[in-house]
């Protein structure tokens, strides 16, 4: 299964599992997202260096909908960050230092209003799987677990219409000890267990 796959079939359980008398907000956002390095080594371990992701502007959509308890949602996230992944001193391969990459992140989680109501300020949580896509495909793929948690404010413009400003730490696991973005066999292995991003965003909720 690839990973439009992946999305059409979760959304299509997040759907089936919303109640049918629940409201249903769609939020289309634009953001902006920064990050810290990551920690390399080759495979024998006998250099290290470290991988930076340009900070860059994010997009996506996020699906909420109305759960039982007042102030309480169900939350589905997808976001997509196009950057460039840079080695500090070393090379993916011959001559290239930098390559561009596709992150990708589809969660499932919840948002809650300590107000008990739809809007005001929230606080959200949401798991699920990363996708980090090199757009050279001599270089590999890979999929990793990420957590995204965060907190922001809506605005009440009126019943259907709310502005929503977020700030989320985003956090993408990763196997210490397993491959780097690879060209022709791997050399390049992480040192770190995970990748921390931050990103600030703003959306129009459009809600039905």
């Amino acid at each position: 299964m690839n990973f439009r796959q992946l999305i059409v079939l979760t959304t299509g359980l997040t759907l089936v599992s919303v109640p049918a008398a629940a409201d249903i907000s769609i939020t289309p956002f634009v953001g902006y997202r920064m990050g810290s390095s990551i920690d390399i080594e080759s495979s024998s371990a006998s250099t290290s260096d470290q991988v930076r992701f340009k900070d860059s502007v994010s997009q996506g959509l996020i699906l909420n909908f109305d759960l039982q308890d007042p102030g309480t949602q169900g939350e589905l996230y997808f976001g997509r960050q196009e950057t460039s992944a840079k080695l500090d001193n070393g090379f993916f391969a011959p001559g290239t230092q930098a390559i561009d990459v596709t992150i990708y992140q589809l969660q499932f989680g919840g948002l809650y209003f300590p107000g008990g109501k739809s809007y005001g300020g929230f606080a959200s949580g949401v798991l699920g799987v990363a996708r980090l896509e090199p757009d050279d495909s001599a270089f590999d793929t890979h999929h990793r677990a990420s957590l995204s948690l965060g907190g922001g404010y809506q605005f009440l413009i009126n019943e259907q219409l709310r502005l929503r400003l977020d700030l989320r730490g985003i956090y993408t696991a990763l196997d210490s000890g397993g491959s780097v973005f690879c060209s022709g066999g791997c050399e390049i292995r992480y040192r770190s267990s995970g990748y921390l991003q931050v990103e600030a965003g703003a959306g129009l909720v459009l809600r039905f």
